[in-house]
């Protein structure tokens, strides 16, 4: 007779290298995952296009002059159409920094900067110089680089400078750029933070518009009281300041809360003023050759935003703002920046912040 077979089966082995493929897979995924943008603000210093070698040594300034002028378009004019040739910009440059250099102002805060470039031409126009220069370098909404960037040009050398970027915030109301912020020593046992901004514009839909600057002025005032508890117990006094794209004391933004959230812990220096005192955007009108449909009445966009210490009992008092209203074709509204003397659709803003121990 014949030994019969076992019926028992053979056991396979078990499969450890493909239990390996799978798990270094689902590692991969999970690295790649990680490593992917998060939603929400994002905050990066900034190094200086511009500075000197050694920091520069300063007495405690017994008055600050703080400015913000949006330079409209201030691009270098390299492959940027034939109506802005470098030759254009140059002219743009040196008309723009005789506006600033009228106003002299210790920190000034710039809108739609291009570049660096654009930056050490304008700083290099000026019979004093800014030491210290700070562009940022945020993205559009689509992803790209924004073209049109913020700047920073001071002769008191900030603590650090800082961009606030929106980019990455979901939904619709994701603001549109984003902000420049930079921190100062005063030299009296106070700190100064400075907000240089250029909210949503009004062109498409009110809703969005006025969420996107809401919601980007709400980001704003966190960092400011942020910046407040790191530098407590020294007191830290706060000022915003650029383009809002609004006037809430003209009919057309009676209803707009854009500006909402500074409301109660900052003033509005711009509130009460006469209009013709406060324009910052005139009217231009079309002429022979403008448009007609793109006839705005005047109004004050450019805004200076304080914190109540600056207004009260703080070390520093914040002064009335002022307008240097010059450098806009109101005679033509497509003169574009360059041309016939035009520098820019809105006027250079200033305030002036006076120790109160000088002035004591």
């Amino acid at each position: 007779m014949k030994p019969s077979k076992s019926k028992t089966a053979k056991t396979k082995p078990f499969p450890v290298r493909r239990l390996y493929a799978v798990l270094l897979l689902l590692l991969a995924g999970l690295v790649w995952l990680l490593v992917q943008p998060q939603p929400g603000l994002r905050i990066a210093r900034l190094k200086p296009v511009i500075a000197p070698e050694e920091p520069l040594p300063h007495a405690p300034p017994a008055q600050l002059r703080l400015a913000t002028y949006n330079l409209e378009n201030f691009t270098d004019g390299r492959n940027d159409g034939p109506e802005r040739t470098p030759a254009v910009f140059v002219t743009h440059a040196r008309d723009a920094a005789a506006v600033i250099a009228e106003a002299n102002p210790d920190i000034l805060l710039l809108q739609e900067i291009e570049n660096r470039r654009t930056l050490e031409f304008l700083n290099s126009q000026l019979p004093e110089p800014y030491p210290y220069v700070y562009i940022t370098k945020l993205r559009q909404s689509a992803g790209a680089r924004e073209k049109l960037n913020l700047a920073l040009m001071t002769r008191l050398r900030p603590r650090y400078t800082r961009q606030l970027e929106f980019y990455y915030l979901a939904g619709k109301g994701r603001p549109a750029r984003g902000v420049l912020a930079a921190t100062f020593d005063l030299g009296d046992g106070s700190y100064l933070a400075v907000y240089g901004i250029h909210l949503k514009s009004n062109y498409g839909e009110a809703p969005r518009n006025q969420a996107q600057r809401g919601i980007a002025l709400c980001h704003i005032a966190a960092d400011a009281i942020a910046e407040t508890f790191r530098h407590d117990p020294a007191p830290l006094s706060v000022v915003i300041l650029g383009d809002t794209n609004v006037d809430p004391e003209e009919p057309q933004f009676a209803n707009d809360p854009s500006l909402e959230p500074l409301a109660g812990s900052f003033v509005d220096l711009w509130r009460g003023r006469p209009l013709a005192e406060r324009i910052t955007i005139p009217t231009r009108q079309p002429g022979p050759d403008g448009d007609p449909t793109m006839v705005f009445p005047p109004a004050a966009f450019d805004r200076v935003f304080v914190s109540k210490n600056l207004t009260s009992h703080g070390p520093w008092q914040a002064l009335s703002p002022q307008a240097i209203q010059k450098g806009t074709d109101t005679t033509n509204n497509l003169t574009l920046p360059g041309h016939n003397g035009h520098i820019s659709d809105h006027f250079l803003v200033y305030t002036d912040l006076r120790s109160q121990a000088v002035a004591e």
